[in-house]
């Protein structure tokens, strides 16, 4: 008996040790912590239920993990009245906090999921696998097709991406994906100098300032969810961005602080305008913001509680 008790205890500590890598695999299948955390939560007491030990316990994870993120997938029904534009649940962190590993950063970037959102979930889960390193012989396991198969749901995957993107994926920085440190420090540091710039020029009311570093096909997106108010359809060019930064800048004098966080795995800032908190984050593209991501709907921000020090 005392044997059974500390199997059950050492399988439980291995769990516990396996959590967050399965919570950010979750979290890359899904775009949203909620869902992540059900679908890590499952995964495990489908573990602790096995009725004989399970072997290979990373890889068993990996592979209920992703499983169980392509069912959450599948069975999401996005609300047919969800109001406005439909954002990922961010991934907030401090700034300079537990993403210090770059392959921890890896597809986790607000850009790179919404561009996820365009594929099925085979082909998604298949992607962020191929990124994080699993070679198609993992993926076909995991996933219980062919390799053949796993192969095509890349390429078609590839493509969908880069025709939404309008660039190949692999040769766009700005989504956050493998590169090199010096890249990866270099890439951090431009969307950090762009994001202050952004703020200042709002802050200041400056449209033509904003202007100059937005890129000619910028588009803002902002998710409000109908809880709080938002623009309810994208914005498109510099101009139109910036008119509008600049307005809802002026609707809050006084009443604003900002907060540099981490999102995704990549820079970002925690806006309090009067009692409303935004998340906002960017993709860059040629030094400029070419994508610029705000989630204000108060329900997607499960993971501002986790920081020191709420705003």
């Amino acid at each position: 008996m005392n044997s059974d008790v500390e199997s059950q205890q050492k399988l439980s500590e291995e769990l516990e040790r396996e959590r967050r890598r399965l919570m950010l695999l979750a979290y890359r299948m899904t775009g949203s912590w909620t869902d992540a955390e059900d679908v890590v939560q499952t995964a495990v007491a489908e573990c602790l239920g096995a009725p004989v030990k399970v072997q290979n316990l990373a890889g068993w994870l990996t592979r209920v993990t992703v499983r169980r993120s392509i069912d959450a997938l599948r069975s999401r029904i996005r609300q047919p009245n969800y109001v406005g534009l439909w954002l990922p649940e961010p991934l907030v962190v401090e700034k300079d906090g537990p993403f210090h590993r770059l392959e921890e950063s890896m597809a986790l970037s607000t850009a790179f999921l919404v561009l996820a959102e365009s594929l099925t979930p085979p082909q998604r889960a298949v992607v962020m696998l191929r990124t994080l390193g699993y070679v198609h012989a993992e993926i076909a396991d995991a996933l219980q097709i062919s390799i053949v198969a796993s192969r095509q749901h890349h390429s078609r995957a590839i493509r969908i991406l880069g025709e939404v993107n309008g660039r190949r994926i692999e040769n766009d920085p700005g989504l956050g994906l493998r590169s090199s440190d010096g890249q990866a420090r270099e890439e951090t540091r431009t969307a950090e100098d762009l994001l202050i710039a952004y703020l200042d020029a709002a802050r200041l009311g400056d449209v033509q300032s904003l202007i100059v570093i937005l890129h000619e096909q910028v588009i803002a997106y902002q998710d409000g969810g109908g809880k709080v108010s938002a623009a309810l359809r994208a914005l498109l060019g510099p101009s139109n961005v910036a008119r509008f930064t600049t307005g809802v800048a002026r609707l809050h004098l006084g009443q604003r602080s900002a907060r540099p966080v981490t999102v995704g795995g990549t820079p970002g800032v925690l806006l309090s305008l009067t009692e409303t908190r935004h998340v906002i984050s960017v993709q860059i593209r040629d030094g400029l913001i070419y994508r610029l991501f705000d989630v204000c709907n108060p329900e997607k921000h499960g993971t501002l509680s986790r920081l020191p020090v709420a705003l």
